[in-house]
C-alpha cells in the first residue's frame, strides 16, 4: 500500500519543493557559499545547475573526495 502525504510538511513555493530549489547556484566560482555544506548534521552536495541534493556524504571530506573523481560534474 503506498503511502501518499496530501499536504507536505515542507513548505512548496510554485509546486517545487525548497529543498529542491536549494543549492541553486551554490558554487563559490558563481559567487555562492560553496555546494559542499552541513545540514542537520547530514553533509550534503548541493547541485549547482538544478538545485536539490547531487550526493549525500559521511563528512566534508568525503564529499570533496567525491568531487575529486573525474568526471562526477558531467550530466
Amino acid at each position: 500500500m503506498a503511502f501518499y502525504m496530501k499536504h507536505s510538511p515542507v513548505s512548496q513555493v510554485g509546486g517545487v519543493s525548497p529543498l529542491n530549489q536549494r543549492g541553486k547556484g551554490c558554487a563559490k566560482s558563481e559567487g555562492g557559499d560553496g555546494c559542499v555544506q552541513n545540514v542537520n548534521g547530514q553533509w550534503l552536495i548541493w547541485n549547482n545547475k538544478h538545485g536539490g541534493v547531487f550526493r549525500k556524504c559521511s563528512s566534508k571530506a568525503d564529499c570533496d573526495s567525491i568531487l575529486r573523481v573525474p568526471g562526477v560534474h558531467k550530466g
